[in-house]
């Protein structure tokens, strides 16, 4: 389904549809918004795939620029008047479907009067417009997103906020997960924990998060306080949420291995099977709809573990990409970034984790 159907004339706003096009990608995926029937098969009926096309959608934008009423064809006749118009076609639908229609003004144009347009489409003029100025733009493009956030249905990556019963059994069985980690004496890190006094570190964050953090392994900061990304490498993520408007406490962060390993040297594959019993129960609990994996061994290891095609790939080809996949529960985006600890060591690739981040705006 195309959440997002946007309307409009080649020589009339065709300029101004390219940018609305772009910034609404920047919070929907590109599947949730369509803007042209780009090709038509020879003996297809061309008013049906139009109204099917609208009334799979949500949301009508329907984008008018100063020539939208009066452009004519070839022969001098005001394409509007037309029966086989595009635009008067997915207009007369959307409206006949009562679908939330907003018009948008571009180029200073005026809403046209009922009396000037075709009868089917008379009901438009009273839709209350939207006016996309050029020199605020994208102040006003922040503005049209956000009523488009408040009156479309839930995004499929947007689960259903959980009750107060159902967030209180998440914590405690968190909290039962976490007594278990403390107690796991068995743990090919637990003699190095003991010995240092460190914590181990389960996570924290929203019990019922829709976004979860998945990273590698905490680092000596981390173990010394329990918590997860309270060093260097957690300012930088800080920071990266900070960017798309996310605080951590809305969020669930945790890593592959819960214990940290000595000598700041990776994770074994022995390590890594101990633990991820505990992740996979964590994200049995919590449900994300979307996992984040920070790193190659957290991407690795989801990949895998979901036997996805993407599972031999490389985080260099992989990072930035919204993977979907299937958990026991429904489905998921799995988004691979690179560790934020990259940019400690490569402040170069601070422009690609910023880059990365922006996409998972789209389930912000």
């Amino acid at each position: 389904m195309s959440r997002i159907f946007i309307n409009y004339r080649r020589q009339d706003s065709e300029g101004y549809v390219g940018r609305v096009y772009d910034h609404l990608l920047q919070h929907f995926q590109r599947d949730d918004v369509f803007m042209d029937v780009d090709t038509i098969q020879p003996g297809a009926d061309f008013v049906q795939v139009l109204e099917d096309a609208v009334k799979a959608c949500d949301v009508f934008i329907a984008v008018i620029g100063p020539q939208w009423l009066t452009i004519r064809n070839q022969a001098g006749e005001r394409r509007l008047d037309q029966w086989n118009d595009f635009v008067r076609i997915e207009i007369a639908t959307a409206l006949a479907q009562d679908k939330l229609v907003i018009p948008v003004l571009v180029g200073e144009a005026d809403m046209p009067p009922p009396q000037e347009l075709p009868e089917d489409l008379a009901p438009l003029s009273r839709r209350n417009a939207f006016e996309l100025s050029h020199r605020r733009f994208s102040y006003d493009m922040e503005r049209l997103v956000e009523v488009i956030k408040r009156e479309i249905p839930a995004h499929p990556s947007f689960k259903p906020r959980a009750d107060d019963e159902t967030y209180q059994r998440k914590e405690e069985d968190i909290r039962q997960l976490r007594l278990e980690l403390v107690d796991a004496t068995d743990s090919p890190l637990f003699q190095f924990r003991d010995d240092n006094r460190l914590f181990p570190v389960l996570g924290e964050g929203n019990a019922d998060a829709n976004i979860m953090f998945i990273g590698e392994a905490p680092g000596k900061n981390e173990a010394e306080i329990g918590r997860p990304f309270c060093g260097p490498s957690g300012d930088v993520l800080d920071e990266m949420l900070a960017s798309i408007d996310l605080a951590r406490e809305g969020v669930f962060l945790t890593n592959l291995v819960l214990d940290r390993p000595p000598e700041k040297r990776n994770p074994t594959p022995e390590e890594i099977a101990y633990y991820t019993p505990f992740v996979d129960r964590l994200i049995d609990i919590i449900q994300p709809a979307v996992i984040v994996t920070l790193g190659s061994f957290a991407m690795g290891y989801v990949l895998r573990k979901l036997d996805l095609p993407e599972k031999r790939g490389k985080i260099s080809q992989l990072h930035g990409k919204l993977i979907k996949a299937e958990l026991d529960y429904g489905e998921i985006h799995v988004v691979p970034l690179y560790h934020p600890a990259v940019v400690l060591y490569n402040p170069s690739k601070k422009d690609v984790l910023l880059r990365d981040f922006q996409k998972l705006k789209l389930f912000v």
